[in-house]
């Protein structure tokens, strides 16, 4: 069985992740020992620093391709860890194109607890999750952490992992992730945030904790030094 891999997903929006995804790529020499699985949705480019880049949407055995992000935002991510455990990778680590590694990735927090996600301080769960969202996992999201969905590892041998992962993917196929569910009546809502807002939720259901912001970073804030840094698009 395959051991590790990194998954990313890039396409031309509002900046060019296409770019920003050969960064993520560059940032990784010397630092990453596993595999890759990486898409471009537009084609940008078939192949980077040895790594090749596959064209389109993230193809499941389970569920088919993912939909365009404008159709249910941000199911692709899902669907690609899934399909790289479809693979048989049992280390799946999740990159937005517009991350940096700094150095190499300690698996032990995955490992100990079936997936790291780290803290998005100042951003409570209850301010980002729709009540349809919510109602859909069974949780309150008052009180609740929530993660930055940018950069997450995931250890399938763990026992909870799969099940999360199952429980994320249906997620994006019963409307939680879409813009017609995004709303709710809890004082201080902002809005919902879909993908990020719903792993979040099952995390607390499923007694994952979620990390302290550090390890996953921002560059104006790095209060230890990081393995992952949200750079954007440089």
């Amino acid at each position: 069985m395959p051991g590790k891999v990194l998954v990313s997903v890039a396409s031309q929006g509002r900046e060019n992740y296409n770019k920003a995804q050969l960064s993520l790529i560059q940032s990784a020499v010397g630092k990453w020992d596993g595999d890759w699985m990486v898409w471009s949705v537009d084609g940008y480019v078939d192949e980077y620093r040895g790594v090749p880049i596959r064209k389109g949407w993230p193809m499941t055995a389970k569920h088919g391709i993912a939909w365009q992000h404008k159709d249910m935002p941000y199911q692709f991510k899902p669907f690609a860890v899934l399909a790289a455990y479809e693979a048989g990778y049992s280390q799946v680590l999740w990159c937005d194109s517009t991350i940096h590694l700094m150095q190499t990735p300690d698996w032990s927090l995955a490992q100990a607890h079936g997936i790291a996600a780290w803290d998005n301080e100042g951003h409570p769960l209850d301010k980002w999750m729709s009540d349809y969202a919510a109602a859909m996992i069974g949780i309150d999201p008052r009180g609740v952490q929530q993660i930055m969905a940018c950069c997450i590892m995931f250890d399938f041998t763990h026992p909870k992992t799969l099940q999360v992962l199952e429980d994320w993917l249906e997620g994006s196929l019963n409307n939680s992730f879409h813009h017609s569910t995004n709303g709710s009546r809890r004082e201080g809502f902002v809005t919902d945030r879909h993908d990020q807002s719903y792993l979040s939720g099952l995390m607390h259901k499923h007694g994952i904790p979620v990390q302290p912001y550090g390890m996953l970073a921002y560059p104006h804030y790095t209060p230890i030094k990081p393995t992952f840094l949200n750079v954007g698009v440089l």
